[in-house]
């Protein structure tokens, strides 16, 4: 390897590749997301079958992608940006393969890391925080629900005045649409 002051073609042909990549890696969550449809199911047997099947999709993109990749020949900025993005949804895809077996093979997640070296594999490994996780909010959605509570405005009968200013001292309670303070 030998590092040598670069040319303007090399830098071009540089940031096209790396912009190739980038869109190529961000493209293949698409293109996978047409491709595969998770089915928020309770089913363990149901849930590790879509997981197979996620796995052999994402390893045929994966493999495809590289294999055009290793074909393309050119010297343009065409054929290197289409490079770029080949290469990028073959390491977007494998890298969820990787973290698909990782987690399989009993990787300890971040979370779960009492030592620095388990939370290092955990990272490599894509099981870092499980706040980018969407499977936990794919299978057991949350519920939002708006909780209103009646509060009580009057502090030992004197009239909290908070300068809001709503109309002649009424103020908003879930309870009631329109309700007056206790003291008035």
């Amino acid at each position: 390897m030998e590092l040598k002051k670069p040319s303007g073609n090399k830098v071009k042909d540089t940031i096209v590749l790396t912009g190739g990549v980038l869109a190529g890696g961000a493209a293949s969550r698409g293109i996978f997301g047409l491709i595969h449809e998770n089915k928020a199911t309770e089913d363990a047997a149901a849930a590790k079958k879509q997981e197979n099947t996620a796995l052999i999709k994402r390893g045929a993109m994966s493999a495809a992608a590289g294999t055009a990749a290793v074909f393309i020949d050119g010297k343009d900025l065409a054929a290197t940006l289409v490079k770029g993005l080949c290469i990028g949804i073959t390491v977007v895809q494998g890298l969820e393969v990787v973290k698909t077996l990782a987690s399989r093979a009993g990787v300890t997640p971040e979370v779960s890391a009492t030592t620095k070296s388990q939370k290092v594999v955990a990272q490599i490994a894509g099981l870092g925080c499980p706040c980018n996780e969407t499977k936990g909010l794919m299978y057991n959605a949350p519920t939002f629900s708006p909780r209103y509570v009646k509060t009580d405005i009057a502090l030992e009968n004197e009239r909290i005045d908070n300068g809001i200013g709503l109309a002649g001292g009424d103020i908003w309670n879930a309870q009631d649409i329109w309700a007056s303070p206790a003291s008035a």
